[in-house]
C-alpha cells in the first residue's frame, strides 16, 4: 500500500487541479511530517535543483517544488506563506501554522547555493525541534531557583485559572514571577497598567525547549530588587500573551522586553532585546541591567557592558556628564528654526538652544528635521545659561523595522546604483542590496533593464517586501496606488526619518521606454568604477542607440503610410459629401431664384418643413431673421472651399428655432481675443455675438436682439475672427 505521507515527496506541482489537493494536505492537522516547499525564479527554475534539496533534507521532510504556472493560485490559497522568486518555505507538521505564520520560516536565495542548502537544513531542524516541544511532559516547565520554591494554590492547574489567583502564588526569588496560564491576565494587567511605578521585564521561552535563553538568576543578581521580572512558564502562556498583548509589547522565541515605569500604553519607550541563543545571555543581561539602573538612578549611575556597540552611553560617560553638567533634566522641543532646535527644560521661562551628538553608526547627513519635532519629549543636560545637550535614546533598528513584514510597502533611500544592483537604506543603520532580476521578476518590466535608467542616488523609493530572512530581504515593485508604511523615527516621539512624498514616482520611469541616454552623465560616471563596467556601459548605450535609430526609421515609415491614408480618407470624404449634396431634396431648386438672399430665405423655410414636425414648429416657430452686410461674401468664400451649404442651412434653422445649444453645435460667445478670459464681442447695436459649429472647421456667427430677432453675421473657419 502506498505511503500517503510521502506521496508528494520529490514532486513538482504544476497542474492547477492538483494544487488544491496539495494545499489541503498541508492544512491537515494529522500531517505528521514537515514539508519543504520550493519555488521557481523568473526563469522558471529553482535556485537549487530539487534533487540537491532532497539530498539535504533526506527523510526528515517531504520536498515539493511549486511551479510558476500555479503561482497565482498558490498565492491566493497560501497567502503570506506562499514562496516565490526562488524562495523556500518550511511547513511544520500539523496545521498550527495556519494560525501562526511565524512557524513557517522562509529561506531566501540571496546567499551562495551551499549556504542556501545549509540554511534549509538549519531551519528544518528548528521546525522539527519545535514540533517535538508540545509532546514534552509538564516536567519541562522552568523551575524557580531552589532557594525560593514556587508556591501554588492547592489543586491548581496551568491551563485552568485558579479562583482569585494572585501573583504571589508564582513568586520566585526577589521580584521574579513565573507566569503560567492562570496568572497570564494578571501579568498583562501589571505590564499595561497606567499607574505602574516600577520597571518590569518580560522573559519569553526559547524556541527549541521550555526554558528561556536568558539566565534569569544572573539577571536578578545584577538588578537586585530594582525591577520586576516576569518569566513565561510554558508555551500556552506565551501564546496567550502573544494574542492579548499589543505588538509593541510582545516577547517570544527567547526575546526579552523591557518596560520602564510609565504608562504601559506608551509604545515608544518599551525595548525589545533579541536573544538568539544562550551564548547571548550575558550580553543581554548586562544591557537589561544597565537600562534598569539608568531608570532607577536618573543621575547617570548605571550597570553596563564594555561592548562598544551598546545602544546607550557607557557608565563612565554618564558619570562624567553628570559631574560636568549636573542633574539629568527633562525637556520638550519648543520650536525648530533653521535646523536649530530649542528645548524648554523643566518648565523654564525661556527655551534653550539644543545640541545632539550623532553616533558613528548614523550618517552625518541626518538633519535636525529627521530627529526632532515640536512637542517631542526628551532628556539631557542644561549647559550654561542657554544651552541644552540632548542625551539621545536611540531606537534599535530591529525594533524600528518590526512592521516591515511581507506585503508591506516600505520606503528607503537609494545609496548606490549600478547596472544590475542597487543599495537601499531602510534605516540609517540598515542597508540592503536589491538585485534587478529579483525586483522586476513577475512584473511587466524587463528583468535585464539597466537599473540606472530608473534609479538614482539620494532619492527615496518604495518597495514591496516579499520575504525577510534575518538580514536578507526580497523585494518586488509596488503598485502606484499602494500606501507606503510611514518610516520609523530615530528617537522616541520623533518624526519619520525619511520623507515618502515621492517614493512611488520612479514607477513611471520603470514602465516607460527609457535608455542610458536619459541618465545624467554625472550619474553614469559615479556608477562606473572599473574598466570592465565602463566598457559594458558603452556597449549598452551603443546598443540602445542603434535600437532607437531603428525605431525612428520604422516610425518615419509608419508616419508616411498614415499620411497617405489620411489623404485618401479626405478624398473619399469629399466624394461622400458631394454625393450627399446631390441627393439633398432641396438641391434641385438651387439657382432658380432672383438673388442669393431669396434663395437662402426659401431654403430656410423649406428645411424647417423637412427638419421639424408640425408640433415642433408650433412649439418652436422660427424667429425673424436678417443678414449682416458681410454675410453673403463670407458664404461665397466658404462655398469655394469644401463647406456644405446644406449643413449650414440645418444649423441656421436650429438657431432660428432656439435649439442652437443642441446637437453638438457647441454655441459660445465670440470673444475679443483667443483667451478664455477675454471679454465677449458685440455687434453695432450692442448685442452679444455668438458662434456655433457648422461642420468641420466652419463656424456660424450671429446675434440676437431683445425682441428675439436673429442677425446672421458671417460664416468663417474656426481660426478666422469676425472683422
Amino acid at each position: 500500500m502506498k505511503d500517503t505521507r510521502n506521496a508528494y515527496d520529490g514532486t513538482t506541482i504544476s497542474d492547477p487541479f492538483a494544487l488544491p489537493e496539495f494545499v489541503n494536505w498541508l492544512r491537515r492537522s494529522t500531517r505528521d511530517i514537515p514539508c519543504v516547499l520550493l519555488s521557481e525564479d523568473a526563469q522558471g527554475k529553482p535556485y537549487v535543483p530539487l534533487d540537491q534539496v532532497r539530498a539535504t533534507v533526506g527523510s526528515r521532510a517531504v520536498t515539493v517544488l511549486l511551479a510558476n504556472a500555479v503561482q497565482q493560485s498558490a498565492r491566493n490559497q497560501l497567502d503570506t506563506v506562499d514562496p516565490y522568486h526562488g524562495a523556500t518555505r518550511i511547513f511544520p507538521p500539523g496545521d498550527q501554522w495556519r494560525d501562526d505564520y511565524r512557524l513557517v520560516p522562509c529561506v531566501l536565495p540571496s546567499v551562495s547555493k551551499p549556504a542556501y542548502l545549509a540554511r534549509i537544513d538549519e531551519k528544518l531542524n528548528e521546525v522539527i525541534d519545535a514540533a517535538r516541544e508540545p509532546r514534552a511532559t509538564h516536567a519541562a516547565r522552568p523551575a524557580a531557583p531552589s532557594s525560593v520554591p514556587v508556591s501554588r494554590p492547592p489543586n491548581s492547574r496551568a491551563d485552568t485559572p485558579a479562583e482569585e489567583p494572585s501573583l504571589e502564588d508564582v513568586r520566585g526569588p526577589r521580584h521574579s514571577f513565573h507566569i503560567d496560564l492562570a496568572h497570564a491576565l494578571l501579568c498583562r494587567e501589571a505590564i499595561m497598567s497606567s499607574s505602574r511605578e516600577y520597571p518590569c521585564i518580560l522573559v519569553s521561552l526559547a524556541s527549541e525547549d521550555a526554558r528561556p535563553y536568558l539566565d534569569v538568576a544572573a539577571l536578578l543578581d545584577e538588578i537586585e530588587d530594582a525591577a520586576v521580572v516576569f518569566v513565561i512558564a510554558d508555551q500556552q502562556t506565551e501564546q496567550w500573551l502573544c494574542d492579548h498583548l499589543p505588538p509593541w509589547a510582545l516577547a517570544y522565541h527567547g526575546a526579552c522586553r523591557f518596560f520602564p515605569p510609565r504608562n504601559g500604553s506608551d509604545r515608544t519607550h518599551s525595548k525589545l532585546f533579541y536573544v538568539r541563543g544562550r551564548e547571548d545571555s550575558a550580553d543581554v543581561v548586562a544591557k537589561l541591567a544597565e537600562m534598569v539602573w539608568n531608570t532607577a538612578y536618573a543621575d547617570g549611575y548605571s550597570v553596563g557592558t564594555d561592548d562598544d556597540d551598546a545602544d546607550d552611553a557607557s557608565p563612565a560617560t554618564a558619570v562624567a556628564a553628570h559631574e560636568r553638567y549636573g542633574e539629568l533634566v527633562d525637556g520638550v522641543v519648543e520650536m525648530i528654526i533653521d535646523s536649530t532646535a530649542y528645548v524648554r527644560a523643566n518648565d523654564e521661562p525661556m527655551p534653550r538652544k539644543a545640541t545632539i551628538e550623532l553616533p558613528p553608526t548614523l550618517p552625518k547627513s541626518i538633519s535636525t528635521a529627521a530627529l526632532l519635532r515640536k512637542g517631542q519629549h526628551l532628556h539631557g543636560y542644561a549647559v550654561g545659561e542657554d544651552g541644552f545637550e540632548i542625551v539621545p535614546d536611540w531606537i534599535d533598528a530591529e525594533d524600528a523595522l518590526c512592521e516591515y513584514a511581507p506585503e508591506a510597502v516600505v520606503a528607503g533611500l537609494v545609496t548606490y546604483v549600478c547596472a544590475d544592483m542597487l543599495k537601499v537604506m531602510l534605516y540609517p543603520t540598515v542597508e540592503v542590496e536589491v538585485r534587478g532580476a529579483d525586483l522586476f521578476a513577475g512584473t511587466a518590466v524587463n528583468i535585464d533593464m539597466d537599473l540606472r535608467q530608473v534609479f538614482s542616488r539620494e532619492t527615496t523609493i518604495a518597495l514591496r517586501v516579499v520575504a525577510r530572512d534575518a538580514d536578507d530581504w526580497l523585494f518586488t515593485l509596488p503598485a502606484s496606488t499602494d500606501t507606503v508604511v510611514e518610516p520609523p523615527n530615530l528617537l522616541p516621539e520623533g518624526p519619520a526619518w525619511l520623507n515618502t512624498a515621492d517614493a512611488l514616482a520612479y514607477l513611471s520611469r520603470a514602465y516607460a521606454r527609457t535608455s542610458l541616454a536619459d541618465v545624467p552623465i554625472e550619474t553614469l560616471l559615479e556608477s562606473v568604477d572599473t574598466l570592465e563596467s565602463a566598457s559594458t556601459t558603452i556597449r549598452t548605450m551603443h546598443r540602445q542607440l542603434m535600437e532607437t535609430r531603428g525605431a525612428n526609421v520604422e516610425l518615419t515609415r509608419v508616419n508616411e503610410r498614415l499620411r497617405d491614408e489620411k489623404a485618401e480618407l479626405v478624398r473619399r470624404n469629399r466624394v461622400y459629401e458631394k454625393a450627399i449634396e446631390e441627393n439633398e431634396p432641396l438641391a434641385p431648386f438651387s439657382g432658380r431664384f432672383a438673388s442669393i438672399r431669396e434663395e437662402l430665405d426659401w431654403q430656410l423655410q423649406a428645411q424647417s418643413l423637412l427638419q421639424f414636425s408640425v408640433e415642433e414648429r408650433e412649439r418652436h416657430p422660427l424667429a425673424p431673421w436678417s443678414y449682416g452686410e458681410k454675410f453673403f461674401d463670407s458664404l461665397a468664400e466658404c462655398e469655394h472651399g469644401d463647406m456644405s451649404r446644406w449643413a449650414l442651412i440645418r444649423t441656421m434653422v436650429l438657431v432660428l428655432a432656439g435649439k442652437e445649444t443642441l446637437n453638438g453645435l457647441r454655441q459660445h460667445q465670440l470673444r475679443t481675443g483667443r483667451g478664455g478670459d477675454n471679454p465677449g464681442r458685440k455687434d453695432e447695436q450692442g448685442n452679444a455675438i455668438y458662434r456655433c459649429n457648422v461642420h468641420g472647421q466652419y463656424r456660424l456667427h450671429f446675434s440676437r436682439d431683445a425682441a428675439g430677432r436673429v442677425m446672421f453675421l458671417s460664416v468663417n473657419t474656426h481660426d478666422d475672427l469676425l472683422l
